[in-house]
């Protein structure tokens, strides 16, 4: 028994490892580009002043590292369930035919998303919030810094959906991993505090269905509205999505 829980301990701290790294290079290049090198030509997409920022900076940091280490507790677990053959993980790509693997990719897309409105939306109900999700929110003008800056406990519930789904719905192993980066990439990106999506995109079908950094700063501004991760399908049947063609010292995107 000691020798498992000393190779879980091991297989955990290397899933830290790789899950801070991850954030700490998508989170370090989008902070260099546009709040370090803030290239002129980018400035109309600015959503929000950037005074007052680097105090929270250190914060954003320090509890988004800690997420990452209790993100790492039941992603070493869902391996481990993996490799012992136990989930519905498969690694034969054929197995449910290729058409599958996109397919599948969006329905864990779209139940973490379900998931994730519903929680966030209760954690937003006030003795709630005050408790559990208000670090978040100290990041009222967020940075690539504060995508997982989270309370230990919204942290724990953030980290335990895909682990119960892949008991669920079978994926293959590269959409897993694909899902894992993903969820990364658009946690960064939505706290940029920079529209990053062309104008085109904006006002096509990607503006309209997708959550971006526009979309999402609204939510950390007004805190009663945008309460999706991927879609703003949950955010427009519950009448809670707010998007409008201006939002804080940028142009129009």
């Amino acid at each position: 028994m000691l020798p498992n829980l000393i190779q879980f301990a091991i297989l955990t701290l290397f899933m830290f490892f790789v899950l801070s790294i991850r954030y700490l290079v998508v989170s370090s290049f989008l902070y260099w580009w546009l709040w370090v090198r803030r290239p002129k030509s980018w400035e109309g997409r600015r959503l929000h002043d950037f005074d007052g920022r680097k105090s929270k900076i250190n914060s954003e940091i320090k509890w988004s590292l800690l997420s990452c280490l209790i993100f790492a507790v039941p992603g070493t677990l869902m391996i481990t369930m993996i490799v012992s053959g136990n989930t519905k993980v498969y690694f034969n790509p054929l197995e449910y035919s290729l058409l599958y693997l996109p397919l599948s990719l969006f329905i864990y897309l779209f139940l973490h998303d379900t998931y994730f409105y519903w929680t966030h939306r209760w954690l937003h109900i006030p003795r709630i919030y005050r408790r559990y999700h208000q670090i978040h929110h100290e990041s009222i003008n967020p940075t690539p810094w504060a995508s997982f800056s989270f309370d230990p406990f919204e942290s724990v519930i953030q980290a335990i959906i895909i682990p119960i789904l892949v008991f669920i719905i079978p994926i293959h192993i590269s959409m897993v991993l694909l899902l894992l980066t993903l969820m990364t990439i658009f946690g960064v990106v939505n706290h940029t505090g920079y529209e990053i999506y062309p104008r085109s995109w904006m006002i096509g079908f990607w503006g309209k269905n997708w959550i971006t950094p526009t979309h999402h700063t609204f939510h950390h501004h007004k805190f009663n509205c945008n309460y999706g991760l991927y879609f703003r399908f949950w955010d427009k049947l519950m009448n809670t999505d707010v998007m409008t063609k201006k939002l804080g010292v940028g142009k129009d995107i």
